[in-house]
């Protein structure tokens, strides 16, 4: 009997670790298909446990070619919205030949387009934009570049309608390593972006909830290239940032993807007072714009969305040019055009609090002595 007792015994201990190690090997095998479900392969890693930020060691493009590079934060061509990409100008003597352009630290390349540009003349060569894994979270984003490496050109051969981009062979390119040209021709988008985004970087607005989530990535994340540089070739860049009209700036300011300023008129304003689906969604009221961005620099103050123009600006010669961030109260701008000495209209901007703005605009005419009726009401 007692045999007995210690044969069942043991059986039910064995029983008991066998159950005990399924479990364990269960919760192994769990944790690895879980890891690979949320982070597939042509995904930026999103591990940043002991992970250091790279540092970008080699010119993406070579100083002698550029004219300027552009601060983050302004305002995007069509006015509709700020963005976080710098924008690279060459030098007018380098207009028809290929300018070179290389990884700036060792990346591999994930996903791309390829694509003709709407906004370029019908002559104008096809853009590329790529996308990059830098480590550490941070995304490098190289956009209208006109040829590309092989190894990238041969999996988008043709040039798309649109610019979505395409999931890619991954590719490895070492710092220095040739990744494609950017060539300027009359009637071509004047320049090329270089973009970083870094997740571990959370920008902060007025109203985080209109950016949060996926509605703006970009801007949440958006961060200074050149901040990721060797303090050397950060030095050569930062002395290269300048105005849209190509002035460079006396005060070395790389921007921030975040123009929102508290307590002033500077940043991003909308009609909708409650955050949409994306801050990208636009529409007319009038002359009015669902978005209205508002940017200032040491060349001029740029506002988008308003009227029939894609943008509006004040040149810092403008008697009524003032800073956004400047402005806390009201302030009307006379805007400007190509010609100088003339005016284009004017926009008077008065802020209700925190997050509401009051605005009134004109194609025509100057600036009025006080604050008119009849104001479109914005928000944060």
């Amino acid at each position: 009997m007692e045999k007995l007792r210690n044969k069942l015994g043991n059986k039910v201990i064995f029983g008991i670790v066998a159950i005990i190690i399924l479990l364990a090997l269960s919760f192994v095998f769990g944790r690895i298909f879980t890891k690979e479900a949320i982070n597939p392969s042509h995904t930026t890693n999103t591990k940043t446990e002991n992970c250091t930020n790279p540092v970008f060691t080699e010119y993406f493009v070579d100083p002698k070619f550029v004219q300027k590079v552009g601060q983050v934060g302004v305002v995007h061509g069509s006015g509709l919205y700020i963005v976080e990409r710098s924008y690279v100008s060459v030098k007018n003597e380098f207009t028809g030949q290929k300018v070179p352009v290389y990884a700036p630290v060792n990346m591999t390349v994930l996903s791309g387009s390829h694509y003709i540009n709407p906004a370029a003349s019908s002559t104008a060569l096809p853009d590329w934009a790529l996308w990059f894994d830098a480590g550490c979270n941070v995304e490098v984003n190289l956009a209208h570049l006109k040829e590309v490496v092989d190894p990238i050109a041969v999996q988008l051969p043709e040039a798309k309608k649109d610019s979505r981009s395409t999931q890619l062979k991954p590719q490895q390119f070492k710092a220095g390593d040739l990744i494609g040209y950017f060539i300027y021709n009359q009637g071509d988008v004047a320049g090329f972006d270089f973009i970083v985004r870094d997740k571990k970087v959370v920008n902060q607005f007025i109203n985080q909830e209109r950016y949060s989530g996926n509605r703006a990535s970009n801007l949440i994340n958006g961060v200074c290239p050149y901040d990721y540089y060797e303090s050397r070739k950060k030095e050569t860049y930062y002395n290269l940032l300048g105005g849209g009209g190509g002035t460079l700036f006396k005060v070395k300011d790389c921007g921030k993807s975040s123009r929102d300023v508290a307590g002033t008129i500077s940043g991003m304003w909308f009609l909708d007072k409650e955050p949409q689906e994306n801050i990208y969604d636009s529409y007319k009221d009038g002359h009015y714009g669902s978005t209205l961005s508002i940017v200032g620099d040491e060349e001029r103050v740029t506002i988008g969305n308003l009227g029939t123009s894609n943008v509006s600006w004040t040149l810092s010669k403008n008697p009524t040019y003032k800073l956004p961030e400047e402005v806390a109260n009201q302030h009307c701008y006379q805007l400007d055009v190509f010609t100088p000495g003339e005016t284009s209209g004017w926009v008077y901007l008065k802020l209700i609090s925190e997050v509401e703005l009051d605005v009134v605009f004109s194609q025509t005419g100057t600036c009025p002595s006080a604050f008119p009726g009849n104001a479109k009401r914005y928000y944060k």
